[in-house]
Parts: structure tokens; C-alpha cells; sequence
């Protein structure tokens, strides 16, 4: 609990009353909004070290937008297994967090691919929008086995015409085409 009490006073010291009040007029729900950018939230990842009971303190502060963003840095992906990688995904409460925990956590696990499959065809928008947004950050790094599972679910997804994942979607058809007729 200490350590939980140490991150909350670096919090509170690199607030930003006007970077909170903009993401709440935005929509973030969060209770508590720090304002802290993403530059500051890796330093204090960085002088913390990965920590596996840590992050999941910090992941299951679901009120506090800093801790839900810390907290995929902090896990030690290897330790990150497939049913707690999907509590995680499916806590997701809004795209900021589900970008950082898929770029910052989820694409380095094992079970990267199997999470993208399985929530590609998600009923929520937000699960499929993580799942794409998963997709995009497996091949950026060049770890997407199945990257024709990946375009035809991306094709799929486009047809749909999501709002929220048009675009992550679109981006993954462009980059899977375009490395096949490189």
C-alpha cells in the first residue's frame, strides 16, 4: 500500500488541472483525472520497474485514468496470462486506455494473436476497437502469424462501417496489403 500511496503523491504533483478538466469536458469518466501526459505516466513506469502485484493494484483502481495508463507498463508481460489478459481487455472503459494497454502491454504477451481473435468479432464496439488497435501494434512489430486471418477480419470490420474502428481497421488492410505487394 505504500508504494500505491508514493505513485499517488507523484500523481497529484505533476497534475494538470487543465488537461484533467479538458478530458473530462471530452468524456473521460474517470473519478479521479490527474492530467498527467504520457511522457510523465512512462517516467514514473521507469523509476518504478515491472511488478506484477503492483500493476494489478494499480489496473483494479478503475477510478484514477493515471493508474488504469501505469499499469500495463509496469506488468511483466511474460506473467501476463491469457485469462487475465482478457479481465484486462474486457476492463477497458474508453480508446486512450485500450491503446496504451495494447500497446504498452498486450503485444508482447503470448497470447497477443489469441486476444485479436477473440475480440475481432466482439458485439462491443470498444472490445473490437482494442482488438484492432492489438492487431496494428502486432504488425507494426512484425509478430502477426496470421496475417491473413487478420485482413479478412479487418476487411470484415470495415464493411461494418464502425465508427470507432473504421479507421484502426482500414489502417490494418493498408499495411497488410501493401507488405504483399512489396
Amino acid at each position: 500500500m505504500e508504494k500505491i500511496q508514493e505513485i499517488k503523491k507523484t500523481f497529484f504533483a505533476y497534475r494538470n488541472g487543465i488537461v484533467a478538466d479538458s478530458l473530462r469536458k471530452a468524456g473521460d469518466r474517470h473519478a479521479m483525472i490527474f492530467g498527467l501526459n504520457i511522457p510523465q505516466i512512462v517516467g514514473i513506469a521507469n523509476s518504478i520497474g515491472q511488478d506484477a502485484h503492483l500493476a494489478r493494484q494499480l489496473w483494479n483502481n478503475s477510478n484514477s485514468r493515471e493508474s488504469r495508463l501505469l499499469a500495463p507498463m509496469l506488468f511483466p508481460s511474460g506473467e501476463m496470462s491469457y485469462d487475465e489478459a482478457c479481465l484486462w481487455i474486457e476492463g477497458v472503459e474508453n480508446v486512450e486506455i485500450a491503446d496504451n494497454l495494447c500497446h504498452k502491454l498486450l503485444k508482447k504477451t503470448p497470447c497477443a494473436e489469441k486476444l485479436f481473435q477473440k475480440y475481432a468479432i466482439s458485439d462491443s464496439e470498444l472490445l473490437r476497437y482494442a482488438a484492432f488497435r492489438l492487431a496494428m501494434n502486432l504488425l507494426c512489430i512484425n509478430a502477426a502469424a496470421d496475417r491473413a486471418a487478420m485482413l479478412d477480419a479487418a476487411r470484415n470490420e470495415v464493411a461494418r462501417d464502425c465508427k470507432l474502428t473504421r479507421a484502426v481497421a482500414g489502417d490494418i488492410v493498408e499495411e497488410i496489403e501493401s507488405t504483399k505487394t512489396a
